[in-house]
């Protein structure tokens, strides 16, 4: 597929959706330049004809439709491990009430001192990203608004904050402070993706990050399982399997298997290298090695699924979903 645009009143091209992505990584195009398909009469916006693409082309849509349940989104092992991380919080909170109740509650005071503390923390970090990160919305980076809407459309949840904030690493983290829903995205990883990837890529990222709060990760009930941690294999196992839940909200919200793997792919070798990693070898390296005595030992004390696995995983989930490629 050959594409031409119309850049101040000069037809230029034809050229490949994957030339026209790096001028636009570069800041020397704009995603609203007119532009046509080759043997095409019609002219319009660069993204609108990415997002008409027809499926099956090299610009997929922002989000495909999957018939998924959403009580199947959730990692079937996941419950289980909250479970034992509420029953290893038991006898925490039991000795906290017997302290309070032998010290005539002036424990709490140091309990209120903490919270004042962690509160001050949460406000200090909301305001430092309200004046050094971008809020996305349908005027800033609109791209991303897309996807988030799209996504928290599809989960049947109200849009949170989603912040772009410049840090050079392949991550972003969801956040619940004072009742306010967030996303911080960094640069990192938005513009790896984006340097050779596509929209939807970004979406099964944003859909990552959602997952956490569509599954109710940072809410209170949540919190007060933290006391369980002390059993850390419960709360490492239950954090990897959090993670998963959102890897499967992420492929739901993506709506492709390849995609997603994709997405995830960039954290792994990076993007120039991404679209050039064999899924199916990637996956066989995994299984030859899964098995192994400090492979699993290192699991037990991972709070992260590997990334390989993690490939596995949303392969299985996919089958599980009945979506294709």
């Amino acid at each position: 597929m050959k594409i031409y645009i119309n850049k101040d009143g000069q037809v230029l091209g034809p050229f490949t959706p994957d030339e026209l992505k790096e001028q636009v990584y570069r800041g020397e195009l704009a995603r609203t330049v007119p532009a046509r398909l080759e043997g095409a009469a019609d002219w319009q916006t660069l993204e609108s004809l990415w997002d008409s693409t027809p499926s099956g082309t090299d610009i997929p849509p922002v989000v495909a439709d999957v018939a998924v349940p959403l009580d199947r989104l959730r990692d079937p092992k996941e419950k289980t491990a909250l479970i034992w991380l509420y029953v290893a919080s038991v006898p925490v909170w039991a000795f906290i009430l017997v302290l309070v109740v032998v010290g005539w509650g002036i424990p709490l005071v140091f309990v209120g001192i903490v919270w004042l503390l962690v509160a001050f923390g949460e406000i200090w970090f909301t305001a430092y990203l309200k004046t050094n990160a971008v809020r996305v919305s349908e005027k800033q980076l609109p791209e991303l608004h897309r996807a988030l809407q799209a996504s928290c459309w599809k989960l049947g949840m109200a849009c949170p904050d989603v912040y772009v904030i410049q840090h050079n690493v392949w991550n972003a983290f969801a956040t619940k402070i004072f009742g306010r829903r967030m996303i911080v995205l960094f640069s990192g990883a938005v513009d790896s993706i984006l340097l050779k990837g596509d929209t939807r890529q970004v979406t099964w990222l944003v859909g990552h990050e959602l997952g956490h709060h569509w599954a109710g990760h940072l809410d209170w009930s949540r919190k007060i399982a933290k006391l369980g941690g002390w059993l850390i294999w419960a709360e490492f196992w239950y954090s990897r399997r959090r993670e998963l839940t959102c890897d499967r909200v992420g492929l739901f919200c993506a709506g492709s298997l390849k995609t997603s793997q994709l997405a995830l792919m960039n954290a792994t070798v990076g993007a120039q290298l991404a679209s050039q990693v064999n899924m199916e070898e990637a996956a066989t390296q995994w299984y030859q090695h899964r098995d192994e005595f400090f492979v699993k030992y290192r699991t037990l004390y991972s709070t992260y699924p590997h990334l390989l696995a993690r490939l596995e995983h949303l392969n299985l989930a996919a089958q599980e979903f009945g979506m294709s490629r």
